[in-house]
Order: C-alpha cells, then structure tokens, then sequence
C-alpha cells in the first residue's frame, strides 16, 4: 500500500512537471482570444476531456507498440529521459511562451478545443512520451497502472479550473508569477528526466536501483 502511494505521489509530480497547469494559462489565453466567456468555458472542457483521451491512448496502447518494433523498456526510457530533459532546460532556460496559434473570429468552441488546445497544447509530444514512459516502468498489476491513469486525471481536472479561471489568474499571478512558475517546474521535470536515464542505466549494469 505504501509503494503504491508512493508511485502515485511521483506520477503525480511528473506528470503535473510536465502539463504543467499553469504554464499553459498564457497559451490557453491566446487560443481562445475570438471566443465568448461561455465559448471558452466550453473550449476548456472539450480540450481536457479530448487530452485525456489521447493520452489515455497512449498510455495503453504505446507499450504494446513499443514491444511489438521490439524496442527494450530501457532504450526507450534512455531515449525518452534524454528527450524530456531537452524540454525541461527550454521551460527553465528558454523565453516564456507566446501563443503561435491563431484563431478565427468564427472559429466555434469545439474546433478551438481540438485544435490547438487538446493537441498539441495540453496533449503535445512530451505529454505523450511522458505517460508511455510511466506506464511502461517495469510495473505489472493494473492496479499501479490505473494510478497512472488516475494521476494524469487529476492533473488534468486541476488544469481544467485554471482554465477556467484564466481571466482571475493572469490578474492574480501575472506575467512574472507565471515565468518563475514554469521555470521552477522545468527544474524539477529536470531532475526527474535525469533519474529516468540513471534508473535505466542502473538496471542495464545491474547495479542497485535509483
């Protein structure tokens, strides 16, 4: 029981490092700019509950994939540390980020939500390395699997009220808030990335696990 809440506490903090909740508030923002209160409020729903079913998707279906092109559990968690830690130095050394995503005036709720919020804002490529990568970690019951799943829910239903929120929030935090913000979750994301490679690495040597 234990170890299994100690395995949802870490799934938690990598995958809220990663999503990264508040970070996406100025991305969300400019998204949404042509849209109505209630249109953004339903923007912010439909793109939450889409993420999660693409990364939902994932999580299931990316081990099987990755036994079926015969890539070790190793190589892959090497390989996708490495590329996690390159996104975690650019949220901690890298300018904060403007919406490249334009919308149209008439640009409908739905259509906003799928594109580009649900993919690839929230559920972009490191999201979706991230959940393979927890849920192909040398676990066996689907109970630990269910906590990834119920981890990333979570993170997803606090990212939905910020969401929400987004008007109160930029007003509360602002501009600065929101950097130091990312940049502190980048950091941590970092250090997490590093242990991925070591745990590896460490199970590839056979030395003691990380």
């Amino acid at each position: 029981m234990l170890d299994d809440y100690r395995l949802f506490t870490t799934q938690l903090v990598v995958l809220w490092a990663m999503l990264n909740p508040i970070g996406l508030l100025p991305l969300f923002l400019g998204a949404t700019t042509t849209l109505s209160a209630s249109q953004r409020r339903r923007a912010a729903c439909f793109s939450i509950v889409i993420a999660f079913g693409i990364l939902t998707i994932f999580a299931l279906a990316g081990p099987m994939l990755l036994h079926a092109m015969g890539i070790s559990r190793r190589s892959f968690q090497i390989a996708g540390g490495m590329i996690v830690f390159v996104f975690a130095l650019n949220m901690v050394l890298g300018d904060a980020p403007a919406s490249p995503f334009k919308t149209e005036k008439g640009d409908s709720a739905m259509s906003v939500a799928v594109h580009p919020l649900a993919t690839p804002i929230i559920a972009g490529p490191g999201a979706m390395l991230t959940i393979v990568l927890l849920m192909d970690n040398n676990r066996d019951t689907v109970l630990q699997q269910a906590l990834t799943i119920v981890a990333l829910a979570a993170v997803l239903a606090v990212m939905l009220g910020v969401f929400l929120l987004s008007e109160t929030l930029r007003r509360l935090i602002g501009a600065n808030g929101a950097n130091l913000i990312r940049r502190i979750m980048g950091l941590l994301l970092a250090a997490l990335a590093v242990n991925m490679v070591l745990s590896a690495v460490a199970l590839w040597l056979r030395l003691p696990e990380i």
